[in-house]
């Protein structure tokens, strides 16, 4: 991969506006469409792509661990803010491309990619 295409994945997942996060259906809908809770209960889960955190902290409740990860600073900022609002504490959200994950093989039961480009 040459430098300009590794330097420019960060930057892949800002031309959808945030507001597109109003779109989308509710997490406990979106989640059944999957086969439910069993899908997240009890288990790590990491988020590609999680902008706002929406989904993220809808199922956060029935996992032992989510970690959100999007290239939008913004959307990261916006995410932490609404884990604050809801009180979830086993949430965590930071900047970053599926394409760099920071976080070793096995680190997670389940992983969600929805409604990413």
């Amino acid at each position: 991969m040459s430098n300009v295409a590794k330097d420019s994945v960060g930057d892949l997942g800002r031309h959808v506006p945030a507001l597109s996060s109003a779109l989308r259906p509710r997490p406990e809908d979106e989640l059944r469409e999957w086969g439910g809770s069993p899908l997240v209960r009890g288990k790590r889960v990491l988020d590609l792509g999680c902008g706002d955190g929406r989904l993220a902290l809808g199922f956060a409740p029935l996992a032992i661990r989510v970690q959100g990860i999007d290239p939008d600073p913004e959307a990261i900022s916006a995410a932490k803010r609404n884990a604050r609002k809801a009180g979830v504490p086993n949430v965590r959200f930071a900047a970053g491309a599926a394409q760099h994950l920071p976080h070793p093989d096995a680190s997670f039961d389940v992983v969600i990619l929805s409604w990413t480009l």
